[in-house]
């Protein structure tokens, strides 16, 4: 965890602000840093951060210094700006520079920024630093209002899979919710997206039309899936993604879709860039992690809405892990906990509910009550005793039991930095 000062830490009490004036004004208080560089921006509900991390992968090994912002974190706020390999963090003392930077500039504002729009700030602003040659960007939440949309015109904007999250703040539809992840879409900037849902593709439809860009739709047929890849043939080839899951096969699938769009005018060998992505890495996203006998294997999964939770049971239901396992499970106040229990309970022999180390925290009662539950459920004080008592009862098990640790980054994150035992699932760049 880095030190903050007062000014930062003052930031958290601002919570979410949609709008993009303050993100702007402290941009153009720091030279607008993200002007210097090409981007990429890509937009979704689930599978951003597996898709920035494809695109990142593949543009790296083509040969061009690559940036990636992506949002949450595991632990450490730096793991969300990487420059390079996508596992470097910028060290200590360079990003405690940068975060007195942004704070500087702040200071002159008539209205302070909340903590994402400072973090995005502070991420164009390293990017600058680093002499990229391109940038790939997530969009925080939602589209038109996020931090991320002063990208005046990136090369591309990238959609994955559009679904109900942050009902609150986006609209209670999916087609309310397609209306704002479409606001990131640019006049005349090319638009890729994976196959949508008839409301989400309607709404894309028309933003691209509003914009006069046609979307280039990316679809993938799975080959095969394993432990930690994922092989899709692609427009009549076979590609391989270092990532698990059937599902990551349209996030493959769009990323390869952008690289053909983004290819030609940063004058890279697309072929070179698709290779790539079979070394790309991206953590807590169906991570099977094998501390060592007598432990038991360990699945880690943020899937951390119902979307990722039905895409999780998916791949649970599949041959590739073993039986038993033993579940964790935590999520946040705001996702639906108990439709996410019941779509990943028939996969599981026992579940240890908790509450995230989160001040947003979910209540654990809740995601039971009036639930059919046909495992032993249990609950926990701790992230830690969950974490406990699901590899007792894989230990109990014996053979080829497993843990699965699945939910919030608040959940799925401690449990992570316990088993590398280290104090950010990253390397700190030298």
């Amino acid at each position: 965890m880095m030190d903050e000062s007062p000014w930062w830490q003052g930031l958290r009490r601002f919570g979410m602000r949609p709008g993009l004036e303050r993100t702007a004004a402290l941009l153009e208080a720091l030279g607008r840093p993200e002007r210097h560089y090409p981007t990429v921006h890509v937009g979704g509900t689930n599978g951003k951060g597996s898709t920035v991390a494809l695109i990142a992968a593949g543009l790296q090994a083509a040969g061009l210094k690559i940036g990636r912002y992506t949002s949450p974190d595991l632990g450490d706020v730096r793991e969300r700006m990487t420059v390079g390999d996508g596992r470097s963090l910028i060290p200590p003392h360079r990003f405690k520079r940068l975060m007195d930077q942004v704070e500087d500039a702040a200071h002159g504002l008539s209205e302070p920024p909340t903590r994402f729009e400072a973090l995005t700030a502070l991420a164009f602003l390293a990017f600058a630093n680093a002499g990229l040659d391109a940038a790939v960007i997530e969009v925080g939440l939602g589209g038109r209002y996020d931090a991320t949309n002063v990208l005046e015109r990136p090369l591309a904007v990238a959609f994955g899979p559009i679904a109900l999250d942050h009902t609150a703040v986006l609209g209670p539809t999916v087609a309310h919710i397609a209306v704002d992840k479409a606001g990131i879409m640019k006049p005349g900037v090319p638009v890729a997206s994976v196959w949508q849902s008839p409301p989400a593709r309607q709404a894309l439809v028309e933003a691209a039309r509003r914009a006069g860009v046609d979307i280039r739709w990316a679809r993938g047929q799975i080959v095969a899936v394993g432990r930690d890849y994922v092989q899709a043939r692609i427009r009549g080839r076979v590609l391989q993604a270092g990532l698990a899951g059937a599902h990551q096969a349209r996030n493959l699938a769009l990323a390869a879709t952008v690289l053909d769009l983004v290819g030609p005018r940063l004058g890279i060998d697309t072929e070179a860039a698709r290779a790539g992505f079979a070394g790309v890495e991206w953590p807590a996203r169906l991570e099977w992690m094998e501390p060592g006998a007598p432990e038991p294997p360990v699945l880690l999964d943020a899937a951390h809405n119902l979307h990722g939770a039905r895409a999780l049971a998916s791949a649970l239901a599949g041959p590739v892990y073993p039986r038993p396992r033993h579940l964790v499970f935590g999520v946040l106040a705001d996702k639906p906990g108990r439709a996410m229990l019941r779509a990943v309970l028939p996969q599981v022999k026992s579940a240890v509910l908790v509450r995230p180390e989160s001040s947003r925290a979910g209540d654990p009662d809740t995601w039971t009550a009036g639930l059919r539950v046909e495992v032993p459920v249990e609950h926990a004080g701790s992230v830690a005793r969950a974490y406990q008592m699901a590899v007792a009862r894989a230990k109990a098990d014996g053979g080829e039991a497993m843990v699965v640790v699945m939910g919030s980054f608040d959940v799925v994150g401690p449990v992570r930095r316990g088993l590398i035992q280290t104090e950010a699932p990253s390397a700190t760049e030298r």
